[in-house]
């Protein structure tokens, strides 16, 4: 019988899994390799006479796709909610790559003038409104296929594809830095929009979760209104907000600012700034699953407070490894801001599955998450090349930030943790 279980699981495993890494890591993909380009896209599309001026612009446009994203959870999580998990991601990967295409076949602004920009930015919009309902939609998805099997190990393991994608987007870039022309930064971005087509594809033909089926089976779907989410779940909310904000800080940080970083204001080439990134990449993506591996041993409650202890403690750290400019300690740096990342992000989604019904679940983590990643996520490099550029704060402008949204993580966890328990309809809870 074991055996039987044993087998069950692994064609689980290989089913579900890939239908789920193939949008997380087209996400991450896309705006990791804008980021990696944000300099060449600022002078395509936005030639301002000062440089500060124009990577601002361009990490403007950045930012202005996490504007959506909640706005895209709310959509693609109604959806998810009342007509299943199954349709709504069919929906988000396909149109994630629609304006992928279009960055990457856009003239820019000597072209079209001021159109180039604006339908930059629109693409931007359109990529946020359809990853608002990807990143945690294709968690879910997974966990309530796999339901109680080890959610912190498996929500670690979608997380840790997410690494692929930015991976393979900063080797794109490496290669292209290196030994491309200009014109051929638009590549990586036709070549996400191919991926989205096979991700599409592969989703097309996946069942519908067991969790969702059960509901419509017994006719239990309902349109619950987004208000009774809040007024029936507000510490659920608050908590899913936080997890999205303290993410969003790190991975944003680790994903996109940190090689602008450290070739602008350490001086070191890009090129070379990327092979240390490479590192940090590595190290997320091979302890986000040990992250969710520790949730799933020691509950929810106990994994994230020592995970933003480890985020309050390690930031400085961190930045003061990397101005050493010492290889070693860089690669030191890289390493401690990756497994700090994965701490979070890796038993983050572990940890948020307990904290609402199935018939809520979507839109209420999704919505909140992403409020969170918006917040305090997409705005992370442009708030901090605008703090070190115009208001000559320190180069650890970084880890103030940091530490300041991991103190009020903390504080949340700590105080509202037990009060989930107090909530109406939860199924289950991962705090202990």
């Amino acid at each position: 019988m074991q055996t039987v279980g044993n087998l069950q699981k692994n064609f689980l495993y290989f089913r579900i899994l890939p239908a789920t890494v193939m949008g997380n890591a087209l996400e991450f993909f896309d705006f990791t390799i804008y980021a990696i380009f944000a300099v060449t896209i600022g002078k395509t599309f936005f030639p301002l006479e000062n440089a500060t001026a124009s990577l601002i612009a361009s990490w403007g446009t950045f930012a202005v796709g996490f504007l959506m994203r909640p706005l895209g959870a709310l959509l693609f999580g109604y959806l998810g909610d009342k007509y299943g998990r199954k349709c709504s991601l069919g929906g988000t990967i396909l149109l994630t790559g629609l304006p992928t295409l279009v960055i990457g076949i856009l003239p820019g602004y000597e072209q079209l003038g001021i159109i180039a920009p604006l339908i930059l930015i629109l693409c931007r919009l359109l990529q946020g409104l359809c990853t608002g309902g990807e990143y945690n939609g294709a968690a879910i998805f997974a966990l309530e296929h796999f339901r109680k099997i080890k959610p912190g190990t498996v929500g670690g393991m979608i997380t840790a594809s997410c690494v692929i994608g930015a991976l393979l987007a900063t080797f794109s870039g490496f290669l292209i830095s290196n030994y491309g022309s200009d014109w051929m930064w638009r590549l990586p971005f036709i070549f996400g929009a191919f991926i989205s087509l096979i991700g599409f594809i592969i989703r097309y033909y996946m069942d519908e979760t067991p969790e969702f089926s059960a509901l419509q089976t017994k006719n239990e779907v309902r349109n619950i209104p987004l208000r009774t989410i809040y007024t029936s779940y507000p510490t659920s909310s608050l908590l899913s907000f936080m997890v999205g904000s303290l993410n969003g800080a790190l991975s944003y940080t680790l994903f996109g600012f940190l090689n602008m970083y450290m070739s602008k204001y350490l001086g070191l080439e890009q090129a070379v700034a990327m092979k240390y990134n490479l590192l940090g990449l590595s190290f997320f993506m091979f302890f986000s699953p040990l992250a969710g591996y520790f949730l799933d041993r020691v509950g929810g409650e106990k994994a994230m407070k020592i995970a933003g202890c480890g985020v309050l403690g390690g930031s400085i750290p961190v930045f003061f490894l990397l101005q050493t400019l010492d290889p070693f300690f860089i690669l030191l740096g890289q390493a401690l801001l990756g497994v700090l990342t994965a701490g979070i992000a890796g038993a983050g989604h572990g940890f948020m599955q307990g904290l609402f019904p199935t018939q809520t679940r979507y839109r209420g983590i999704s919505i909140n998450f992403c409020l969170g990643m918006a917040l305090c996520g997409g705005t992370a490099p442009l708030l901090l090349t605008y703090l070190i550029e115009s208001r000559h704060l320190s180069l650890y402008a970084p880890s103030l930030y940091l530490i300041s949204i991991s103190s009020a993580f903390l504080i949340c966890i700590l105080f509202l943790s037990k009060k989930v328990y107090n909530e109406k309809s939860l199924e289950f809870s991962y705090s202990k």
